[in-house]
């Protein structure tokens, strides 16, 4: 009787099409790991900058603590993150000043939530950055970033930041804008329909055009003195008018239709 033996004999090695065959499946998964490598680095650095960001929650309330601060806002008198992570360093209150892991973000103290945040910087490749002629230090064109929590930094590309023109941010769905000291500003509809819920515009800010925050859902809105308000900047704007020029400079929040200074 003829017995076949199905046991290939392993000594011999592998065949040329076995080993072409594990080849390709090598090659498949370094693809796929090539493609999956920028998530798994951004996924290990975003969970560092969370933890990142207790930490500083943790030392800016013994910062509070130590020098007994009784402002509403732990950092009056600080106008840049940089500076109030520098006065955390300087107090003795961190052995460092973190750096965010993942590109492109940039911590943020929020003033209205005393608490601090990272957020994606809006860069250079997302947005056209005048840098020179009559409208150099203007935001223009349209936002490509896939990011919904954004900060508009003070410069971009070497250039000041000095005025967002019309509709750049309109409908990208954001749910959270900071825009940095220095942005004077923000031309008509450049922050309509949106999913904001509140808006700290900088000191620096003198004018809000046409528009600027129309169908953006804004219901706290923190403002310096003596803005240009235009038509249609915020939901039931002339009620916020009229309680900004009596109330000035402050934090105002939509209760009902009506806009009342905290």
């Amino acid at each position: 009787m003829l017995i076949l033996n199905t046991k290939r004999d392993v000594s011999k090695g592998f065949t040329l099409v076995e080993l072409l065959i594990v080849i390709a499946m090598a090659g498949i998964l370094a693809a796929a790991l090539f493609f999956m490598l920028p998530t798994i680095i951004n996924g290990t650095g975003r969970t560092v900058d969370i933890a990142s960001v207790k930490l500083l929650d943790k030392a800016t309330s013994l910062y509070k603590m130590t020098q007994m601060t009784t402002w509403n806002d732990v950092f009056k008198g600080f106008t840049t993150d940089a500076a109030r992570l520098g006065e955390l360093y300087e107090t003795g209150n961190m052995d460092r000043i973190p750096v965010p892991n993942t590109k492109g973000s940039a911590f943020v103290w929020s003033i209205s939530e005393q608490k601090w945040n990272v957020v994606h910087v809006v860069g250079g490749s997302e947005i056209t950055m005048v840098v020179s002629g009559g409208f150099k230090g203007y935001i223009t064109g349209s936002y490509t970033g896939n990011e919904k929590i954004i900060q508009i930094p003070a410069v971009i590309n070497g250039t000041a930041v000095t005025q967002i023109h019309q509709d750049v941010f309109s409908g990208k769905g954001l749910t959270s804008v900071v825009i940095e000291e220095g942005i004077t500003r923000i031309h008509a509809r450049a922050f309509k329909d949106n999913k904001l819920t509140e808006i700290v515009l900088p000191n620096s800010m003198t004018r809000l055009d046409y528009g600027a925050f129309m169908d953006s859902g804004l219901k706290k809105i923190t403002i310096g003195h003596g803005l240009l308000i235009e038509g249609n900047v915020f939901p039931k704007n002339d009620s916020f008018i009229t309680a900004y020029n009596l109330g000035g400079a402050g934090t105002y929040i939509l209760s009902g239709a009506t806009w009342v200074k905290q």
